[in-house]
């Protein structure tokens, strides 16, 4: 029975052994989890309230002498920022496979391949790798039948299972597909009962203890080796189902922002309509220039266009405006739920990196990486949208600003 003076000290060793487990995790993997995305998502530079101040921030203090610089030096600090924090996880991401990986040169790969293969059963067969890379194609092919072969009579001694009872039934299913059928339909139970049977008259093999040691390792590693590769298959379908969602949610973003340029009057519709009205203007004398429609009516239509554009254009600001905080939110809240799904799975994240490793697709930290260098890279493509639709508003207010210029000279 614990004393009550014994449970705290229980408790600090539990909570000490957790703590560890943590500094552990995150020093393996410490670039993953960064909560500093969201905040990333945050700086984006918004829309400008006005289409006079997308003007200035596109062309400079004189949108009618425009200063073509201005745009890319207001967001050049905010992307340089973004670019810098994607360079350390790929920085870290190569760190990660080329010296751990032991593959760093070709020698090492090889010989990482050759441990490898060597666990196959047909290969250790066939003498092993080194053997079966000297062999000629002719003598590899009648190797490799005769090992696959020997094999199928009995896989069992391959994996150190030596069990006449095991080899008896397994033959039994091979040679008799009647049997084989019936077997297949048993349940669990039952197939068991039936391997008591053929395994009675086993002798039974005694195990000295470093015997012992050595299998319960190869159980523990084996599960460990089933344990990583449920672990990849279920990120493996994380990362397709969270790029789906990010798929989803860029796509309701374009099609609503293409709603808002097509709204109300749009530009399009603007143009047609003042298209058909300049067509209308009687045609004048213009002396030596011939004749062409009236300047005068001309340069009043030319102002009245350039003034609905710029209304046009001030509506879609204030409703991109809109849009685009409720985009960074969504963005935010995906990034919130990405988080969390690693805090609470930290265990599941494997960063081996050699050749057996890369084969198996066990290792599921480099895809985690390049996912999450990829939420930085919603932070670059929320900015770039933001620069174009600040160019699209600032076009219209130096639009409206030329036409009054024109306006006011011919008057």
């Amino acid at each position: 029975m614990k004393t009550k003076s014994e449970f705290p000290l229980i408790a600090f060793t539990v909570l000490a052994m957790f703590f560890l487990r943590l500094v552990e995790l995150k020093a393996q993997h410490a670039v993953l989890g960064n909560a500093e995305i969201n905040t990333i998502i945050k700086e984006v530079p918004g829309l400008p309230t006005t289409t006079a101040e997308a003007a200035k921030r596109a062309y400079g203090a004189n949108p009618l002498q425009p200063d073509h610089a201005s745009m890319d030096l207001f967001y050049k600090p905010f992307e340089d920022k973004v670019n810098a924090k994607i360079t350390v996880y790929q920085d870290f991401a190569k760190q990660k496979m080329a010296p751990q990986a032991g593959i760093n040169d070709e020698a090492a790969y090889r010989q990482q391949a050759a441990d490898m293969a060597n666990q196959s059963p047909i290969i250790a067969g066939m003498g092993g790798f080194d053997k079966v890379t000297k062999m000629s194609p002719e003598e590899a092919k009648a190797a490799a039948l005769q090992a696959a072969t020997q094999y199928q009579t009995n896989p069992f001694a391959a994996n150190g299972m030596q069990s006449a009872g095991m080899t008896a039934l397994y033959q039994k299913i091979i040679a008799d597909p009647a049997f084989a059928k019936r077997f297949e339909k048993m349940s669990y139970a039952e197939k068991e009962a039936e391997l008591r049977k053929y395994m009675a008259n086993d002798t039974p093999a005694a195990m000295t203890p470093e015997q012992v040691k050595a299998h319960q390792e190869t159980v523990a590693a084996q599960q460990s080796q089933a344990d990583r590769i449920r672990n990849a298959q279920e990120i493996q379908m994380k990362l397709v189902e969270w790029q789906q969602r990010l798929g989803e949610i860029g796509t309701a973003a374009s099609q609503q922002f293409l709603g808002i340029e097509q709204s109300g009057r749009s530009h399009e519709v603007i143009s047609e309509e003042i298209g058909l009205r300049y067509e209308a203007i009687p045609m004048v004398e213009l002396g030596e220039y011939g004749h062409d429609h009236d300047p005068k009516q001309v340069v009043m239509l030319r102002k009245e266009e350039a003034k609905l554009h710029l209304e046009q254009a001030q509506q879609e600001l204030k409703q991109s405006t809109a849009a685009l905080k409720a985009l960074r939110e969504k963005y935010q809240q995906f990034v919130t739920e990405y988080l969390d799904y690693l805090r609470k799975n930290s265990a599941k994240i494997y960063g081996g990196t050699s050749a057996k490793d890369m084969m198996e697709g066990t290792n599921t930290e480099q895809p985690l990486l390049g996912f999450e260098a990829s939420l930085l890279g919603i932070a670059l493509e929320l900015s770039q949208k933001s620069k174009e639709l600040t160019n699209h508003a600032a076009y219209w207010e130096a639009n409206y600003l030329q036409a009054m210029k024109s306006y006011n000279e011919g008057n």
